[in-house]
């Protein structure tokens, strides 16, 4: 397997860091890199896209064949895109640079493989160096989410897209806090962002949210006895603020990761799909009993409706579940 250096990756695509916002139409090699190129019909009715999320691409545990599997099952599909739900490699968040440069390197040469064109949702782990494990000074210049914004960002950690009919926002849900951890937010800048980019869409055409870590779920109920306060890790901690935003639109489901777990929530016709995770448990078998796999969504006029697809993963190693995120 051949790992092109990010630096020569960048040098060939005729880009510096700051002008990675080309990546995606990028010809050749660098195309591949992040799956073939995609041609919006003006309007299309009835189409179908995959949510895949969780990779955690790492070589340990053989997980960059376990994304290998994952995604020669997503291949058989017709689908016209696919969306990384986040949580890409494992993990450049408390990692130096080499080890985060070939943790990129190594999903962006699995994902050439894939046969559609892939959106990326930035995940928790996929953020630089923020943990003091890493070694890594809050000076460096690729330090939180550059390196993710040059590698599969299009040079931004949020934005949308239009299929069809159908408008597609892909959210920045990850909060870098001031004690070098992380908190599930969207942000001031972010948030008026989306009430502008809500507004040109306008109220009748439908829309897919995307964040990786849930606006709405469940998972804590059941997994906490003592019925503590949902932790900020978990769960988006301005959800309220959020929803009250998203509210009037047509929105018709906001895809979900981070859990590993699978789960459906829908409230005043809006589906919260959380749709498990492609390691599973961190490689190590499924979560929770929630097997290894990724979400098919077919869309059929304003109608939106999924399945899970597991791809027939073994793992080399089992261990009990674990609430990490």
């Amino acid at each position: 397997m051949k790992i092109m250096n990010r630096r020569d990756f960048l040098k060939l695509a005729g880009i510096g860091a700051a002008g990675a916002g080309s990546i995606f139409t990028l010809p050749g090699a660098i195309t591949a890199a992040l799956g073939r190129g995609v041609n919006p019909p003006a309007n299309d009715d009835r189409f179908t896209f995959i949510h895949f999320t969780d990779t955690h691409v790492q070589t340990e545990l053989n997980g960059h064949l376990g994304m290998r599997k994952a995604i020669q099952k997503m291949n058989q599909f017709d689908a016209a895109f696919a969306i990384h739900g986040g949580d890409i490699v494992f993990d450049v968040f408390e990692t130096d640079h080499k080890r985060a440069d070939f943790l990129y390197k190594l999903y962006r040469d699995e994902l050439a493989n894939l046969k559609m064109k892939t959106y990326h949702t930035i995940g928790n782990h996929d953020v630089f160096g923020i943990s003091p494990k890493s070694g890594v000074k809050k000076s460096d210049p690729e330090y939180g989410k550059k390196m993710f914004m040059d590698y599969l960002g299009e040079g931004r950690t949020y934005r949308s897209f239009d299929y069809g009919r159908w408008h597609f926002i892909l959210l920045d849900s990850i909060d870098i806090t001031s004690d070098r951890s992380y908190r599930g937010l969207i942000d001031y800048e972010q948030f008026e962002w989306l009430a502008e980019d809500l507004q040109k869409t306008g109220k009748a055409r439908p829309i897919v949210i995307v964040t990786h870590i849930p606006l709405i779920t469940l998972f804590w109920q059941i997994v906490d006895a003592r019925r503590t306060p949902i932790p900020p890790g978990v769960a988006i901690v301005n959800a309220k603020k959020v929803w009250d935003l998203i509210e009037p639109y047509n929105v018709r489901a906001v895809l979900q990761g981070h859990l590993h777990i699978r789960e459906k929530l829908e409230y005043n016709n809006v589906q919260y799909i959380t749709s498990g995770a492609v390691c599973g448990n961190w490689w190590k078998g499924p979560r929770m009993g929630h097997p290894e796999g990724f979400a098919v969504i077919e869309v059929n006029g304003d109608e939106l409706s999924w399945r899970y697809e597991t791809y027939g993963w073994k793992a080399a190693v089992t261990e009990s579940d674990s609430r990490g995120h």
